[in-house]
């Protein structure tokens, strides 16, 4: 666990497979730490475009489970800004999330929740990280809800989440994300959500001050 200095925010690394609540935690530990100011760096919204490829070779290379996905130098001028206590401006220009929205401000962050696949792979969030959580539940529970939340919210068929798992989920998550949880301070069940889990965790955050 690092030290904080009194000159940034509090960070939290948010880290695990796709489905075991990631994105449902930080917003919870949001909502206990409201009177902080807390600011969520997804890592997900700087997933690249892709857009400078032939399509061909955009459909070749699409990825979101290998750290390639992400276009790092956004995500890291946000990071480091974010860190420094100043303003990041999303969605970065390079990524899937530009498309749909128009940038906007975000932060000064008195606690940075970074979370993602990836928080506890990239190095300079992992070291800069004051929490660094890894979030597990069963595998197969993990694919039934990613297989559930593909198709109820993504309009995705049965047989297309199930070649997308083997072709991109099932060979790099034991790489790139499973592996990481080695790093983490702590290992978060999460088979049965909780509010009581944010409640605890947002205390252990507050002692950080």
């Amino acid at each position: 666990m690092a030290r904080k200095s009194p000159t940034r925010p509090i960070i939290v690394a948010i880290a695990g497979g796709s489905a075991t609540g990631k994105s449902t935690l930080a917003r919870l530990l949001a909502q206990e730490l409201a009177d902080l100011t807390p600011v969520i760096l997804n890592q997900d919204r700087y997933f690249r475009d892709f857009a400078e490829l032939s399509e061909e070779e955009r459909e070749r290379q699409r990825t979101a489970n290998h750290p390639d996905a992400v276009n790092w130098p956004a995500y890291h001028l946000a990071f480091t800004a974010l860190r420094d206590g100043n303003v990041a401006v999303e969605p970065a220009e390079g990524t899937r999330a530009r498309q749909r929205e128009e940038p906007h401000p975000i932060g000064p962050a008195g606690v940075l929740l970074v979370e993602g696949l990836f928080a506890l792979w990239d190095e300079p969030t992992r070291l800069a990280s004051d929490l660094r959580l890894y979030l597990e539940i069963d595998d197969d529970e993990r694919v039934l809800r990613r297989i559930h939340r593909d198709i109820a919210e993504r309009n995705a068929t049965v047989e297309g989440v199930i070649t997308w798992f083997r072709r991109d989920v099932q060979p790099n998550y034991p790489i790139y994300t499973s592996s990481t949880k080695r790093y983490a301070d702590l290992v978060v069940l999460t088979n049965k959500p909780s509010d009581n889990v944010a409640h605890i965790l947002a205390g252990a955050i507050r002692a950080l001050r």
